[in-house]
């Protein structure tokens, strides 16, 4: 790999890629108020010998049902939201975008974009209006919507062809998925 593909590969990757620098921040702003909070009790403890056996008490739990109950939810909200703090901070977030380059350049592509095409060449190729066609492109799935003007017979394996034609012009292959509605449009 030479120098000009790394770099296309790294810019294409970052682009894809959403920044987690909000949920790593709010992390890390949890991290140091709960630090914050122990230096606090540990210099109080120091200073009032008496703190010790107080928050000692309180975290001995509950005497009663319905406060146990009430700390056992509010412990599992903790856990969950702590949860997904960490992984919204840690793990990738991925935008709806497709990458491709060659020799030459480096192709970004929003899946609305690559919708948008498919939609439009499944709505030539069967010979209806743009608006009875939608398309959402997924990871590993295109979905074609098609609602066929009343009383006109729709070729569902030609729509399928046009949105496969579609990705492939560009260089996306995705498995066409294509639903027809059962109630057609008055033209």
């Amino acid at each position: 790999m030479n120098r000009q593909e790394a770099v296309y590969r790294r810019v294409l990757r970052r682009e894809k890629h959403s920044a987690r620098t909000g949920p790593a921040v709010v992390l890390a702003m949890v991290l140091v108020a709960l630090l914050v909070a122990v230096i606090a009790l540990s210099v109080g403890r120091h200073v009032d010998p008496g703190l010790s056996e107080t928050v000692t008490d309180r975290l001995a739990g509950p005497s009663s049902g319905a406060d146990r109950r009430a700390a056992t939810v509010a412990g599992a909200l903790a856990v969950i939201l702590g949860l997904s703090a960490v992984t919204a901070a840690v793990l990738p977030g991925r935008l709806p975008r497709r990458s491709r380059n060659t020799d030459r350049l480096a192709l970004l592509v929003d899946d609305g974009v690559l919708a948008d095409a498919v939609a439009a060449a499944v709505a030539a190729r069967c010979g209806i209006e743009p608006r009875q066609v939608s398309a959402t492109v997924g990871r590993r799935r295109t979905t074609v919507r098609l609602t066929p003007t009343s009383g006109v017979a729709v070729d569902g394996d030609a729509a399928t062809d046009a949105a496969g034609a579609a990705l492939g012009a560009v260089g996306f292959s995705t498995v066409p998925k294509l639903h027809v509605a059962r109630r057609g449009v008055l033209s």
